[in-house]
């Protein structure tokens, strides 16, 4: 069902009061004859033609497991199909397996609740708002992401009036069903035929290789030369929050709330993505930043070593969460790769992110985990890797300088200078 229709209440006739001579008596009226049984298998059939195309579990599942009354889902359904095949799909969702939540609950949010702001999410984690000195790296990399709790709301699964939720407002395009030769198509086919996490992984690949190759002239979410606006911002949003949610609920239906499969939680950070790219290039869709950063952080939790700090921790900035965004490209750094020229960007993010007092120890934090890597032999390759890892290094300085004291500025170029002697 195309749930974007909004919370209008329908106007199913007007009745005129009492009945005339000879008229058929009305349903509930004394003598009149019950309303016909629904018919749960014909609803199953009519779910399918009338509402799979935007609830990407094809069988309502989403619906069942969210614990929608039959009063909505009628509601909703009647905007596609008549009443009595709306009472038949209800029948269907009813016979399937019982709720699983909440029908507003946030799914994923890291504890089940969000903080009230960014000093209380210090609090929670530190024990006070200041980055703790003496963290280490080991320290710093068994704190679980998924086990913290954020003052950033993870999106619904369904809000009518809003898109910060994860049920799109439009089915896929057929420019994204019907590029390379339909390969999205048949890999959707496939997994509702046999759903499985390798039927599922290959219809992901399908979609987001769909909504962004270059060779693709129906895709949303291409960028000339990777640079500048989406090709079509809203429908490169509604398309990833259809994959996002086909994700999420073979997730649901294994029950696998700790994580899957990193293909998976990255169409999340996908979405976040497409909001960024729209916010920045395209006037936005519509709670732009909010969803880049409701969506990014989704993503980032499963999986904190895979994308760039600096977009995550932008969004959490608009989103007045500086302390949030230090803690992600911090542990975004301990997560990367041996290495990786990710991990010095990290430290420049970190320097620029973190609040005035959280600054020296943060960035030295940042420093000494470099000069780990380093001890240990890992260096970013050379060449491009190396030169943006030294750059990085001169930035989280620079970004540091103005918000220290004489003493610890002097403390954090001796080490900016150690780690570029290291580089050399």
């Amino acid at each position: 069902m195309h749930r974007g229709i909004g919370l209008a209440f329908l106007v199913l006739g007007i009745v005129a009061c009492g009945s005339q001579p000879g008229a058929p008596l009305a349903p509930g009226e004394p003598g009149a004859p019950p309303p016909p049984a629904a018919d749960a298998v014909g609803g199953e059939a009519a779910f399918v033609t009338a509402c799979a195309a935007c609830h990407s579990s094809r069988d309502g599942f989403d619906l069942a497991f969210f614990g929608f009354p039959d009063s909505t889902i009628i509601r909703r359904a009647v905007f596609h199909v008549d009443s009595a095949t709306a009472r038949d799909i209800a029948a269907h969702v009813r016979a399937l397996a019982p709720a699983g939540a909440a029908r507003g609950s946030r799914i994923f949010q890291p504890q089940g609740i969000v903080l009230v702001g960014d000093v209380d999410f210090a609090s929670r984690l530190f024990g006070s708002d200041a980055w703790p000195v003496g963290m280490t790296t080991a320290e710093l990399r068994s704190i679980d992401p998924l086990g913290v709790a954020l003052a950033v709301p993870f999106p619904r699964w369904s809000v009518e009036f809003d898109n910060v939720d994860w049920l799109p407002d439009s089915p896929l395009p057929f420019g994204v069903l019907d590029a390379n030769g339909g390969a999205a198509r048949r890999a959707l086919g496939a997994y509702y035929a046999a759903p499985s996490l390798n039927t599922l992984l290959a219809a992901v690949g399908a979609l987001r290789g769909a909504d962004r190759g270059p060779a693709n002239p129906g895709a949303p979410c291409t960028r000339d030369e990777g640079e500048g606006p989406l090709a079509d911002d809203a429908a490169c949003f509604e398309v990833r929050r259809w994959t996002a949610s086909f994700a999420a609920q073979h997730m649901l239906r294994v029950g696998a709330m700790d994580g899957l499969h990193p293909m998976l939680h990255d169409t999340w950070w996908d979405v976040g993505n497409a909001a960024r790219l729209s916010t920045r290039f395209q006037g936005g869709v519509e709670n732009g930043t909010l969803n880049w950063a409701s969506w990014m952080m989704l993503g980032w939790v499963f999986e904190p070593g895979n994308h760039a700090s600096v977009y995550t921790g932008n969004a959490l900035l608009d989103q007045g969460l500086p302390r949030h965004a230090t803690f992600v490209a911090l542990r975004s750094q301990v997560a990367r790769a041996p290495g990786s020229p990710a991990a010095y960007a990290d430290a420049a993010n970190a320097a620029r992110f973190a609040p005035a007092h959280w600054t020296f120890d943060a960035t030295r934090f940042a420093y000494d985990h470099l000069l780990e890597r380093l001890a240990a032999g890992e260096r970013p390759a050379p060449g491009e890797p190396l030169d943006e890892a030294r750059a990085a290094v001169q930035r989280a300085f620079l970004q540091a300088a103005f918000k220290v004291t004489a003493a610890q500025r002097a403390e954090l170029e001796a080490r900016k200078d150690a780690i570029l002697a290291a580089l050399e």
